[in-house]
């Protein structure tokens, strides 16, 4: 992935969703609308909580468990979980209110963005990095180069990869997940194919709206 020079290097040390957050600032400072990013983010999320040890995948459940902090978009998702035990990974993916705003107040603290706060209130707010390295058209081909030939990618470098293919962040195309990056997740390797599955499956099903009724529809989940 470019390991130490441009993109890559740019994305050492960051956490799952804060690296999807950045590939999801537009040109023009505003962050991507898609469903699919969003979705993203949240997954990466989850990813987070998987490689601080604080979600285990056990026989026939899913625990949370109490640990070191893993960024707002984790903390969030642990908020909503805490809420309503009951809840789907799935539906948190899929319809999570914990997302983009999140990873976004993220980067400005951090000062890797630097923030244009919208005069009109029906505009969203814009951002730019502080620092070229961080745009994402140097971050994109970075995600792109992430591959399992030679010396697999390290675990949160293959999901990043992952589930910013199947969400279209890298290049605006949607393509399925590479099994074999999925293996290279290695401890968020479940969730991660979860995530993935999710995030297709639920935008074949918006994509469809606009050639079908809802009444031909079945529920995704």
């Amino acid at each position: 992935m470019g390991e130490g020079t441009g993109g890559g290097a740019a994305l050492d040390g960051m956490r799952v969703a804060a690296r999807l957050a950045l590939l999801c600032l537009q040109g023009d400072g505003r962050l991507t609308p898609s469903r699919a990013a969003g979705q993203a983010v949240r997954a990466g999320g989850l990813v987070d909580l998987v490689l601080a040890g604080r979600l285990v995948e056990e026989a026939d459940a899913v625990d949370l468990l109490p640990g070191p902090g893993a960024g707002p978009v984790a903390e969030g998702l642990v908020a909503e979980v805490d809420a309503d035990p009951g809840r789907p990974l799935a539906d948190l993916v899929e319809r999570g209110r914990t997302g983009l705003a999140e990873a976004a107040g993220e980067l400005v603290g951090r000062g890797l963005w630097g923030a244009r706060a919208s005069l009109l209130p029906w505009r969203p707010d814009r951002y730019r990095p502080a620092d070229p390295s961080l745009a994402r058209t140097a971050l994109a081909p970075a995600v792109a180069a992430v591959s399992t030939e030679g010396a697999a990618p390290a675990p949160d470098r293959a999901a990043t990869a992952v589930l910013a293919t199947v969400a279209g962040l890298v290049d605006g195309r949607y393509a399925d997940a590479d099994e074999r990056l999925l293996a290279a997740c290695g401890p968020a390797e479940w969730v991660t194919r979860t995530a993935a599955e999710v995030i297709t499956t639920s935008r074949r099903w918006h994509d469809s709206l606009g050639r079908t009724t809802i009444a031909d529809l079945g529920t995704p989940w």
